[in-house]
């Protein structure tokens, strides 16, 4: 029996010092000028989805997962789930996921136990044969690199598209460890934990620096110099925890967020800015609000500081060059914002966006008056309905209108049914938070899951995602999100920039 023991012991001893050996080998293969690092305990993961059965060690793909990708243009995690039974991963191992400011914008490393199945499976994927291409074996399909080499299978995203011999070299350099790791620096690993399902490290400015090379983010925000008081604020990086919880009726995926900032940099005087600590954050402004929008961004804003801030004189310039909005008084109506600010989009089934603006203000007619005298001068009187001013605006149709100590714009294509204080989770996140997000994510048209996270000060946020379905596992459901992508959606991917990561 004292024998058994201790080959049992042995034996358990050994697979520790592999694992840990393995880990350790991913580690140091991401370089130190990566901008951020996601990893991933993919036996927790998969397990928690019900994909591992612990009798014999089987992988099983759930058919909701099978079936949604069979039925979408599979993203590559869609690919590498749907194939993952004989894919040569070692699901006993530790994944990692970095972004970076070269040839590959984000990469994935994982782990691997059979090469030939896993170069079976690439080839599977990409329709090709894996190539020997300076000592790696490769594999290019649309914007991706496909690599394996000494037991790790690599995925790079290009930033831009490049020769196959240049994207092999910049892998072998990634596999080969030419660089020093990102997780030699103590600042980073001790903020990665391993004993959550998955956190993320991202330092927030290099970060920023890549996105604005982004087209889809240069056309959205590069005209707008207010994005800098978040890209530019002094955040030196956002460390992110995930846990998913599968006890009865509160299956969830737990979210923990802790900020890094400079002590009295502009992070913390932006946020000492704009956040009102004099003024509760006031649900009643959802009752301004339908509640059938996919997302939503309540804040508690001090509107007289930040108007006063000096970002905030380029916007009100770039405001006023802009027809839709010039010859408003910006800087007075954003002064008189004091209390909950609250933002609602969606997709519009007319085209462009759903969207709703709601504000405390300490002087709503200001704000309503000056919007009717601009449109009034360039002859877009509104007419007057159950205490709306409404303006035709296609499909949408924008109406207008105030309470005592509220405004709102509402632009939509349909009849709002019921308001956003409806939304239970949402509501209660404001209450408790200088800042709250909320969002519906959708497969299809169909509801799959919400994201519910607030922020409660300077370091601190925390949320909840949890699935539209209860009988939904909520680690599949959040699988399912992550593979989905609308079909015939990546005809031109190879092209396009639109998403960032995978």
């Amino acid at each position: 029996m004292m024998k058994v023991r201790c080959l049992f012991s042995l034996l358990v001893l050994l697979i520790m010092v592999s694992c840990s050996t393995t880990d350790e080998k991913l580690r140091s293969m991401i370089p130190e000028d990566a901008v951020g690092v996601v990893r991933i305990d993919v036996n927790q993961v998969l397990s928690k989805a019900g994909m591992i059965k612990k009798d014999n060690e089987e992988i099983v793909v759930p058919e909701r997962l099978k079936s949604l990708i069979d039925e979408s243009d599979p993203t590559v995690l869609g690919d590498i789930l749907y194939n993952l039974p004989q894919s040569g991963i070692d699901v006993n191992n530790d994944c990692y996921v970095f972004f970076s400011p070269g040839i590959f914008k984000a990469v994935a490393l994982l782990p691997l136990i059979n090469e030939d199945e896993t170069s079976a499976m690439v080839r599977k994927i990409t329709s090709s044969k894996m190539e020997d291409i300076g000592g790696v074996e490769f594999a290019s399909y649309l914007d991706y690199a496909y690599v394996i080499d000494d037991g790790v299978l690599m995925i790079g995203r290009y930033s831009t598209p490049v020769d196959a011999n240049v994207a092999a070299n910049a892998a072998g350099d990634i596999l080969g460890k030419t660089k020093p790791s990102l997780l030699a620096n103590e600042d980073v690993s001790k903020n990665l934990s391993d004993s959550c399902d998955v956190s993320a490290y991202i330092n927030v400015k290099d970060f920023s620096t890549i996105l604005k090379k982004n087209s889809r983010f240069s056309t959205i925000f590069g005209n707008v110099p207010a994005i800098e008081l978040i890209t530019d604020s002094g955040i030196k990086a956002v460390v992110s925890n995930i846990d998913f919880k599968l006890e009865k009726n509160e299956e969830c995926a737990q979210i923990s967020t802790h900020f890094i900032y400079q002590k009295n940099g502009q992070f913390q005087k932006l946020y000492d800015n704009i956040i009102s600590t004099s003024t509760e954050n006031d649900t009643t402004v959802l009752n301004l609000i339908p509640g059938e929008l996919d997302t939503y961004v309540a804040m508690n804003v001090d509107g007289n500081k930040l108007a006063n801030m000096p970002q905030m004189a380029k916007m009100f310039d770039v405001l006023e060059a802009t027809p839709l909005t010039s010859g408003l008084k910006h800087k007075e109506i954003l002064s008189s914002i004091k209390g909950s600010l609250v933002f609602g989009l969606s997709d519009s089934n007319v085209g462009g966006y759903n969207f709703v603006v709601a504000a405390k203000s300490t002087n709503p007619d200001l704000i309503t008056n000056d919007i009717i005298n601009v449109a009034n001068k360039r002859g877009q009187s509104p007419y007057q309905y159950d205490g709306e001013y409404l303006y035709d605006y296609g499909s949408q149709g924008i109406a207008l209108g105030q309470t005592e100590d509220a405004f709102y714009l509402r632009c939509v294509d349909y009849q709002t049914g019921y308001s956003a204080t409806e939304l239970a989770f949402f509501l209660k996140k404001m209450k408790e938070s200088s800042i709250a997000i909320y969002h519906m994510f959708k497969i299809g048209n169909n509801e799959e899951g919400c994201l519910n996270w607030g922020m409660h000060d300077k370091s601190e946020g925390n949320g909840l995602y949890f699935t539209a379905n209860e009988q939904e596992n909520v680690v599949v459901s959040v699988l399912r999100c992550l593979c989905w992508k609308e079909p015939n959606s990546s005809v031109e991917e190879s092209e396009s920039d639109e998403d960032y990561g995978f």
